[in-house]
């Protein structure tokens, strides 16, 4: 005997904990758009075993998850954050039954539009989807010639989503000089800087947490004009799908050429955020 819809919404609401698919590739719920309805789906189990059974069927196809438990408390921000990439609906996972339910019938979306434009958050939802499906798929390691779909019609798609989308970008003022503002950076292995930029709030503030940072609002194309002189690559959700666009890249998605990085001073004048 399978579930009702109406039973799957109980649950997803009032269930003590819910197990999430989360993608390795983006540090994200894992997506997939459904083949017949065409709906951008998250995946929710009732139990641990569950989840580990359905990462078991996916490593096949070299989709690598990971499990995150959710408590009651948590599901607000967590369906947040389901409306925030783009989502529309979920897939529900008890057992041997499997249901999809609309996300607007498990948690209404906030809705910020009685605020004044300037204090209303910065939200990207098709960006981070469209960002999400290709660092799902770019990331899948397999050969060239397994691919089933069009990488590169994903990576336009995605072009087209970070030119006409805005972005946060943070900045924390000097304790020691009010009128100096430093900007934070991270480093990868290799030892480069890289400048984070964010598509929404919930981005920044994975990223602010512990920090005395704030963050200004810019159109993409404003974006080389605001990059650090050492900074290799601007890193777009450093704590999400972490997308690197360097010089080059900035350069050729906004047809402009961007001068090369300085070499890194002893001092660099940025403040390191790890």
């Amino acid at each position: 005997m399978g579930i009702s819809k109406e039973e799957a919404i109980k649950e997803l609401q009032n269930r003590e904990t819910v197990f999430v698919a989360y993608s390795q590739a983006t540090k994200l719920p894992y997506v997939k758009c459904d083949e017949e309805t065409y709906n951008d789906q998250a995946w929710i189990f009732s139990t641990e075993e569950g989840i580990k059974e359905f990462g078991k069927k996916m490593i096949e196809d070299k989709i690598l998850l990971m499990g995150m438990k959710y408590e009651k408390k948590d599901y607000p921000r967590f369906y947040g954050t389901l409306y925030a990439i783009g989502v529309n609906s979920v897939v529900w996972v008890d057992g041997e039954n499997q249901i999809e339910v609309e996300l607007t019938r498990i948690a209404r979306q906030a809705d910020f539009s009685q605020l004044e434009p300037k204090k209303q958050p910065l939200f990207n939802s098709t960006l981070q989807l469209s960002g999400i499906y290709f660092m799902q798929e770019l990331r899948r390691p397999i050969k060239k010639e397994e691919r089933t779909v069009n990488l590169r019609e994903m990576e336009e798609e995605l072009i087209v989503n970070l030119k006409k989308s805005e972005f946060l970008v943070a900045m924390a003022t000097d304790p020691e000089d009010p009128t100096k503002v430093n900007i934070p950076y991270l480093k990868n292995k290799q030892g480069d800087i890289l400048q984070p930029a964010f598509t929404d709030v919930m981005e920044f503030d994975k990223f602010a947490r512990g920090k005395k940072l704030r963050a200004a609002k810019v159109p993409f194309a404003k974006l080389p004009g605001l990059i650090i002189n050492q900074a290799k690559a601007f890193v777009i959700n450093p704590m999400g799908f972490n997308l690197i666009l360097d010089r080059v890249q900035l350069g050729k998605i906004l047809g402009v050429e961007i001068p090369p990085a300085a070499a890194p001073a002893e001092s660099a004048p940025a403040e390191a955020a790890a």
